[in-house]
């Protein structure tokens, strides 16, 4: 039996192998814990952080797709792990959310994804700043115990690690379209 499918009994993939997940996400209708390595909802969190309570030592976020990430730009030295939901897997805010978090905000904790992406998506979640997956999907836990990972050669859209394209080169359409008018 490989790693990945010994370590497959839990759902946190992270650095190329499933592992145990020290964090605890709230159920739905559950007060805020003040547990250690628990997560909050964003209105939860953003309320303790706000009115400057005592926090525990390892504060996570969850960050829903309508939640404004802006607001907890001048608190991230309190958080350590941000968990971003995806409602579904065509709903790109997360994407822009973890690349806010990273390239902006200069968060450098855990950014993890929890709900619904696929596993074609997971190449470019990390590269958007994502560091760690809550795989709730049958479908994606088997492709990875498989071994599957999606490899992308060529990216449209830089990020803030690469170094800037030449002019032109990444939407040629528009330079032809230029000289034509």
């Amino acid at each position: 039996m490989s790693n990945n499918a010994e370590n497959a009994r839990s759902s946190l993939w992270k650095d190329g192998t499933f592992i145990a997940d020290d964090w605890i996400l709230p159920e739905a209708g559950e007060s805020p814990a003040r547990k250690e390595k628990a997560f909050l909802t964003f209105a939860d969190a953003l309320a303790l952080l706000e009115e400057g309570a005592s926090l525990p030592s390892s504060l996570g976020v969850i960050v829903g797709a309508d939640d404004d990430v802006n607001r907890l730009a001048p608190h991230l030295d309190h958080i350590e792990a941000v968990a971003i939901d995806f409602p579904g897997f065509g709903d790109g805010r997360g994407f822009s959310t973890a690349r806010l978090l990273r390239e902006r905000f200069g968060f450098t904790g855990e950014i993890r994804a929890i709900g619904n992406y696929i596993l074609d998506q997971m190449p470019l979640l990390v590269r958007c700043g994502i560091s760690s997956f809550l795989v709730t999907s049958e479908k994606v836990k088997a492709g990875l115990i498989r071994g599957e990972w999606p490899e992308m050669t060529r990216y449209y859209q830089p990020v803030a690690g690469d170094e800037a394209p030449p002019a032109g080169q990444l939407r040629s359409w528009l330079r032809h379209k230029a000289k034509v008018g």
